[in-house]
């Protein structure tokens, strides 16, 4: 788009051809260069796993579409960046400040939130400040007991109930109808709160993934950049489980949070899957929850580690791009559960194919892992060292002959298989996790 604006602008005719996916940003790209309106032709999607062939095909179907622009067939020409500036070919102004924000009242504002920094409040990004006013309308919202404990860390003698969770989420920047979602969230992952791994070393975040209606309802994003910036409800109700962890637990890094070296997904990791994208039934559906229900699985996770295969169109090929990331070496020493946020583009081929989702599952389960000769390469098996093991708590042998197969997973039930992100690229997404526990909670909501 950019491009062909700059020619167009230069003397020089061009037509832009983008792909269907990129209709919302090819539009974005004309506004941001006083273009408005601009015209494009348009193919479906995807482009780049097509062979050859395909290739011209979509080449000849969108042909007389780049004439028109071009206006070589008379069907009238394209509407120009002059044609469609904003006047003087600027944006508007944003919109003006709320007329009773003072100077000092900002000023007033900056001086709590640097409080907030002084007492060790926060995440390291400043959060809102909150009155009690605040916090009793998310308690009434939820319709729960301010004084019910959602969560316990016994070990450390300290307990969430629904008015300190209400606390963290507010100061998130979380709107109060969010806050059943953070509860939901805490009460999924209690198992693993009620351990050490809050603690551990490794440094792991909590992935939160929302299903359901209320995905749509309150804004959750599940498509195009799903686990970066964007969408309120994704970031603070994701931000609210971890200053639930600082604050309400004490669980704060250099003091009872042990972690070497930590995540970015520490900060917040939340997603929703995409449903409506997705060919295959939707987790909480898979996990026995009805289609209309509200529900959130969590799990304690590492980070996310990107996979990318945009060339081939066969599932074999894709799925081993992904199993290949999955048995990295490193993920052997500890861990045996894998989230695997599939891209639309990808699912959508494979099912094609006629792959269930437990046939995804199986063939990544029976690909996830490294010949005995690999883990003995890189360190991590010696014929005289036992390694622990994690899921049983005790210690197992690597045994059998060098090009033997080790898988890293238990059973494909080891594998958490949602759809997410936009249907743009052939990318999808691993997150690896300590062990295999994927606890979901109905979002009680009033």
């Amino acid at each position: 788009m950019a491009d062909g604006i700059i020619l167009e602008r230069l003397g020089v005719q061009a037509a832009s051809i983008i792909t269907s996916a990129f209709t919302r940003s090819s539009d974005a790209m004309a506004g941001t260069m006083g273009a408005h309106g601009y015209r494009y032709a348009m193919i479906p999607h995807p482009l780049s796993s097509l062979t050859p062939e395909e290739c011209r095909t979509r080449a000849g179907e969108v042909l007389a579409e780049v004439l028109a622009i071009l206006g070589l067939e008379g069907a009238g020409a394209a509407v120009t960046p002059a044609e469609a500036t904003d006047g003087d070919g600027r944006h508007a102004a944003g919109p003006a400040p709320a007329p009773e924000l003072t100077v000092e009242r900002v000023k007033d504002l900056q001086r709590v939130i640097e409080h907030y920094f002084e007492q060790g409040w926060t995440d390291g990004l400043p959060v809102v400040p909150v009155t009690e006013d605040t916090v009793r309308e998310f308690v009434e919202f939820a319709g729960r007991d301010p004084g019910e404990k959602v969560a316990v860390v016994e070990h450390l003698g300290r307990a969430c109930t629904v008015e300190l969770a209400a606390i963290a989420a507010a100061m998130a920047g979380c709107r109060k109808e969010y806050f059943p979602v953070v509860l939901a969230a805490v009460e999924a992952l209690r198992p693993n709160i009620a351990t050490g791994l809050l603690q551990s070393t490794t440094g792991q975040a909590q992935l939160i993934i929302v299903n359901g209606p209320i995905r749509t309802r309150l804004g959750f994003n599940a498509a195009g950049n799903v686990f970066g910036p964007g969408s309120r409800a994704n970031a603070t109700v994701g931000r609210a489980f971890r200053l639930i962890v600082m604050n309400v637990f004490g669980i704060r890094p250099g003091e009872l949070d042990q972690a070497t070296q930590g995540t970015p997904a520490k900060y917040s990791f939340c997603i929703a899957e995409n449903e409506e994208e997705s060919p295959w039934e939707p987790l909480h559906v898979e996990r026995g929850f009805a289609r209309e229900a509200d529900v959130v699985t969590a799990h304690f996770a590492r980070s996310t580690l990107h996979v990318e295969n945009r060339i081939s169109n066969r599932p074999e090929d894709i799925l081993l791009t992904i199993a290949d990331s999955m048995s990295y070496a490193g993920s052997w020493q500890a861990g045996r559960g894998y989230t695997v946020v599939m891209g639309p583009e990808h699912a959508q081929l494979i099912a094609r194919h006629g792959w269930t989702k437990q046939d995804v599952k199986r063939f990544l389960w029976e690909h996830w892992g490294r010949r005995k000769s690999d883990l003995r390469r890189f360190g991590l098996y010696r014929e005289d060292v036992v390694r622990d093991d994690p899921l049983s708590g005790g210690a197992s042998a690597v045994a059998g002959n060098a090009d033997e197969f080790i898988r890293f997973g238990e059973s494909p039930d080891s594998i958490l298989l949602v759809v997410a992100g936009a249907n743009n690229a052939g990318v999808s997404t691993v997150v690896p996790m300590v062990r295999p526990l994927f606890p979901s909670q109905v979002v009680r909501t009033p």
